[in-house]
């Protein structure tokens, strides 16, 4: 390392590490490392805590990891807080169950925080969370890799299974049906041409090793065959998914009166409007993303066009739903 670029990663350290006001290289440094929580911002982070951190204190959506995540990906991320304008944050929207994303309200459930305020469950009201928006000035996101930060932690293969199984619409029944061995419940695969998987100590578990076999691979563990779980994103699991998503995808637009993917009377079109706000939906259902019109154009050129045939919409509508669920953003990681 040059003597330049020495004193510029040392005054990027001083710069976050002190309070002193930052000389010219300190600015350029201190806006690299992003604005840190005030006192306000770590007491309404606490009183958001006990409602939102079992499902925001790891992955991508970890909110609630540390006050430095809770800064940088929450108040600092303008698509979530708008600074000095409450009633245009996603977060407010979210906190009364009035927000415009894939989720209506935080948290998922019967009530929203605000009614859980008005049962005097929740002690932080929403108008502190108002007042806490309308005093916070400009943030600035820290762009630097954390070394210490929690890093994202991926499903389960049990909980790949069931999020699969719900945004698809599918249940156990379409890929297995009730059998017994020796006496023992077993799960019998109704065909192997949809890649059924099966957790293989749980009852019933699979009768064929094809279907323990998938769950292995999607990093699943086993206590009886002494198989330890594995949630890295190695070559197989990769493989696997791929495999899975495009085979239940099919398996899901093949089934009547499934309204996991298209509403109710819906059914799928050539028509390239119609196709694109099935991407929009979709993104929002797999991802709980919002995609441009921009992104819905390039998403219908480069993965929908190409795999659709003169006479078969199947293939194309088969690589969108897989390329979601394979998406890095996809909603459940």
């Amino acid at each position: 390392m040059n003597r330049f670029a020495f004193l510029l990663v040392l005054s990027c350290v001083l710069a976050c590490g002190s309070g002193t006001t930052p000389s010219h290289t300190g600015q350029q440094a201190q806006a690299v490392c992003g604005t840190p929580a005030s006192s306000e911002t770590l007491r309404v982070m606490e009183g958001l805590r006990p409602h939102c951190e079992g499902c925001h204190v790891v992955g991508a959506r970890g909110y609630f990891a540390s006050a430095d995540a809770f800064q940088s990906l929450l108040v600092a991320d303008t698509r979530l807080v708008n600074t000095a304008n409450p009633d245009d944050s996603e977060l407010v929207r979210l906190l009364e169950g009035t927000a415009k994303g894939a989720f209506k309200q935080m948290p998922i459930g019967e009530k929203s925080y605000a009614q859980l305020v008005a049962d005097g469950t929740a002690k932080l009201t929403v108008d502190e969370v108002r007042a806490w928006i309308r005093g916070l000035g400009a943030q600035q996101r820290d762009t630097r890799p954390d070394p210490q930060a929690r890093r994202i932690t991926r499903l389960s293969a049990t909980q790949m299974q069931r999020a699969l199984y719900q945004q698809l619409g599918l249940k156990h029944d379409d890929f297995f049906f009730p059998a017994k061995e020796f006496g023992f419940e077993m799960a019998e695969p109704r065909d192997d041409d949809h890649y059924p998987l099966q957790p293989t100590d749980i009852t019933p578990s699979p009768r064929q090793h094809a279907t323990g076999a998938r769950f292995y691979a999607l990093g699943g563990g086993s206590v009886m065959y002494q198989v330890s779980p594995d949630r890295t994103p190695s070559p197989t699991f990769v493989l696997t998914l791929t495999q899975v998503s495009q085979r239940w995808c099919r398996r899901a637009l093949s089934m009547p009166d499934n309204t996991a993917l298209f509403p109710k009377g819906a059914t799928r079109s050539a028509n390239p409007d119609e196709v694109k706000a099935t991407l929009k939906r979709w993104s929002l259902h797999f991802l709980g993303e919002r995609l441009t019109d921009a992104q819905v154009d390039e998403l219908y050129t480069d993965v929908f066009v190409p795999l659709a045939t003169p006479t078969d919409t199947e293939p194309a509508y088969v690589g969108a739903c897989s390329y979601f669920i394979r998406h890095p953003h996809w909603i459940f990681y």
